[in-house]
């Protein structure tokens, strides 16, 4: 049965008086704040009024985030990350200790300098229309996890130009935003505007199934049992099609439009969501282990030996892989297989599967040629 593994950060095979007082702030390590259930997860919210004993534990909250990180669907095996604050988040500006070595593969392989200086957006939407050559109007409607971009000291003047618009509502703007803007030889300047080089970063954490709620496995339910009985609890199991959905319906669009912005986009992701691509896609990863950015990028990391090491009760995640290589195989030669190739099946079953699947289900009646 699956098991919570993480709990607002701490492994909870091995919970201790630290563990205890972290939950007794339900705060998340990884954005050295209240965790707020990844950002996406507030129908799961627990009422601690509703629950003494959940009030005893937690005192001066009344509704809190459910604090699940990940979960180990087996026991011995590597768990399943299911927040995306778990593998990487810079929430307020926060960089918590506990995600350096994610940051510095990040950094190294879009070959960021440490003399530059750097800025970090989140949540960054783009939702425009854009004319084709044949005047045919298309549309871009997708919201970027994180952008990394270099800066550099621009003329207000000069960025009102470029983006049509009037230098006072720049000016105006760029004020409120945070960006320092100074009065230089009698111009407006803004001396930490965006520039290349940039790059995207996407989150793809794994989704869990619904859950059951007479088994009380829904997430909620298996926070609060989590959190008052330890490892005696159940809790959802991992929604692999669903959170493949997601990524495969992005994946080539958000890398083509960072190529067309002379920038990259890099999916962050965990080894076990690698191996599910591998496994059920005509695209096998390990032939794209790569130390260099290229067209499509996937960096992968894993728990590894530390999830059978319980001493350690909060664990940073230190082993990375990247995977990359062309969008299709055109662009890389006739030998070389392209990304596309994610989306296709990896082999079709026999078509003797659909009869067996056919004749152990009831028809629902007849069909009629009108």
């Amino acid at each position: 049965m699956s098991k919570i593994f993480e709990l607002y950060g701490y492994r909870l095979d091995c919970w201790n008086e630290t563990a205890e007082n972290n939950l007794k702030r339900v705060w998340c390590p990884f954005i050295d704040g209240e965790c707020d259930g990844g950002g996406n997860r507030y129908l799961s919210a627990i009422n601690v009024k509703s629950n003494a004993n959940l009030s005893a534990k937690i005192k001066g909250k009344d509704i809190i985030q459910a604090g699940v990180c990940s979960l180990q669907i087996h026991e011995n095996e590597q768990p399943w990350i299911v927040c995306p604050r778990r593998l990487l988040s810079l929430k307020n500006g926060n960089l918590s200790a506990y995600q350096a070595c994610v940051r510095k593969k990040l950094s190294e392989y879009s070959e960021l300098e440490k003399t530059k200086t750097y800025k970090a957006w989140s949540e960054v939407k783009i939702k425009t229309e854009i004319s084709t050559g044949d005047n045919e109007m298309k549309s871009f409607n997708y919201t970027f996890d994180y952008v990394i971009a270099a800066t550099e000291r621009k003329k207000i003047a000069d960025i009102a130009s470029s983006l049509s618009c009037s230098p006072k509502m720049v000016k105006k703007t760029a004020e409120e935003n945070g960006y320092t803007v100074v009065y230089r030889d009698a111009e407006y300047w803004i001396d930490d505007f965006p520039a290349d080089p940039f790059i995207i970063i996407e989150v793809m954490t794994s989704s869990t199934s619904g859950g059951n709620k007479k088994k009380r496995t829904q997430i909620a339910m298996a926070c609060e049992d989590a959190i008052l009985n330890g490892m005696g609890h159940n809790a959802p199991g991992i929604n692999y099609r669903q959170v493949w959905a997601r990524m495969v319906s992005q994946l080539i669009v958000k890398s083509q439009v960072a190529l067309a912005w002379n920038g990259r986009t890099i999916w962050l992701v965990q080894d076990v969501l690698a191996d599910y691509i591998s496994k059920s896609t005509a695209l096998v990863l390990p032939e794209y282990l790569s130390e260099k950015l290229d067209e499509v990028n996937i960096l992968s990391v894993r728990y590894g030996d530390a999830v059978n090491d319980k001493t350690t009760e909060l664990i940073e995640l230190k082993e990375a892989r990247l995977f990359s290589g062309p969008i299709s195989s055109s662009s890389a030669g006739e030998k070389t297989k392209g990304f596309i190739d994610i989306v296709k099946i990896g082999v079709p079953p026999p078509k003797a599967q659909i009869w067996k699947t056919l004749l152990h289900k009831k028809p629902l009646g007849n069909w009629k040629v009108e």
